[in-house]
């Protein structure tokens, strides 16, 4: 549970103070009927979520998250055993965010790639509730070989004419692979922010590209994981845009299946198929994801404005004076509309992805003693 107490630290006028508890109250309720309660042994629940410019320095004149965000977005990830975090940029907003969760919560993060690759100097990070998941301390930035690199081209060397070079690039921002255990289940789990480039020619090819070289280099591992128990899990925001597009084929042509729960859109706009989460595991981590039932089910995205900053004159009109402040609403002719996208920089554009797993295998365990 968040650390609550900080709430009257941070909003010491008391109408402010009520107008972020009964936020909060909403939050939870719908937390409560659209996720799974969580349990010590048997279930873990893992979800993805790009947080939309987090902690960035220059937001695009949409101003800065208030206080009150970082609680929601607290609340929310509170309500999982593991989260895999996308678009985190510097580290000290989150310290807040890890403030809030308290000190059973850890996270581990990449540092930012190079800017110069066009990676916005963005950090790949996992948060993890220690009372559940234990971090293996196994964790990398994926580097590609020179027969994976993206957009490769062979040369032949001057002067050397049996020589031949590979140029290319690698990834526009670093997947981040790490080893984890919840209870019996172990997993190697990579997440990505995959290059977004433009919706044809060139730069969409990189985007096929790169998903097909994260997918087939973490997929390489999967013999070997299976003949340790171990599941591979591959997560994050894969810009795919659609199930029958060549984005998604990159991905399950590697032998990645996604639950098909999760076959949905994930952007607030509920048209894009940005963010999943794939698995190359036993099946039947496969099965117990696909056998929930439509008032129970073990998979989803959650819909984060259906609590807070709504679409609604009530909420609006709450925040109109935030609206106000920042550059772009000093500009805009339709501040209503701009309502719509600068929530989406107080919370985000993304709706977090989650899976419940199964995690105790002690049954299969004792019964394979007897023979």
């Amino acid at each position: 549970m968040p650390s609550y107490f900080l709430l009257r630290k941070q909003f010491k006028e008391l109408e402010n103070r009520k107008k972020v508890i009964e936020n909060l109250v909403g939050l939870r309720d719908q937390l409560d009927k659209d996720i799974p309660e969580k349990d010590v042994e048997n279930r873990l629940l893992l979800a993805s979520w790009n947080i939309r410019d987090f902690a960035k320095t220059n937001r695009r004149g949409f101003g800065n998250r208030l206080m009150e965000s970082f609680f929601y977005i607290a609340e929310v990830i509170s309500r999982f055993d593991f989260v895999a975090v996308q678009e985190v940029n510097e580290i000290d907003e989150w310290e807040f965010v890890m403030d809030i969760l308290g000190p059973s919560w850890d996270y581990i993060a990449t540092d930012i790639t190079d800017p110069k690759l066009g990676g916005n100097g963005e950090r790949l990070l996992y948060v993890f509730d220690k009372r559940k998941v234990q971090f293996k301390n196994i964790a990398g930035e994926i580097v590609l070989p020179a027969d994976m690199l993206i957009s490769k081209v062979e040369f032949t060397a001057p002067n050397d004419d049996e020589k031949k070079l590979m140029a290319g690039k690698q990834f526009r921002r670093t997947p981040f692979i790490a080893s984890f255990q919840s209870s019996w289940f172990k997993f190697d789990i990579c997440t990505v922010h995959i290059f977004f480039g433009e919706s044809s020619g060139s730069a969409l090819n990189e985007r096929i590209e790169e998903i097909d070289r994260i997918a087939r280099y973490f997929g390489s591992r999967a013999e070997t994981a299976l003949k340790q128990n171990k599941a591979l899990i591959l997560l994050g925001d894969f810009n795919i845009v659609h199930p029958e597009h060549k984005t998604m084929k990159a991905l399950t042509d590697a032998g990645f299946v996604i639950p098909k729960p999760l076959i949905k859109p994930s952007n607030i706009g509920a048209d894009k198929y940005y963010d999943q989460i794939a698995f190359r595991a036993k099946k039947e981590v496969i099965e117990f994801i696909e056998s929930g039932q439509p008032t129970r089910p073990n998979a989803g995205l959650f819909e984060i404005f259906k609590s807070v900053f709504q679409d609604t004159d009530a909420h609006f009109d709450l925040y109109k004076p935030e609206l106000l402040k920042t550059t772009n609403g000093k500009k805009t002719d339709d501040l209503r509309k701009y309502y719509k996208e600068w929530r989406t920089y107080q919370f985000s554009d993304h709706k977090p992805m989650w899976v419940c797993l199964h995690v105790n295998d002690s049954k299969n365990y004792l019964s394979s003693l007897m023979m």
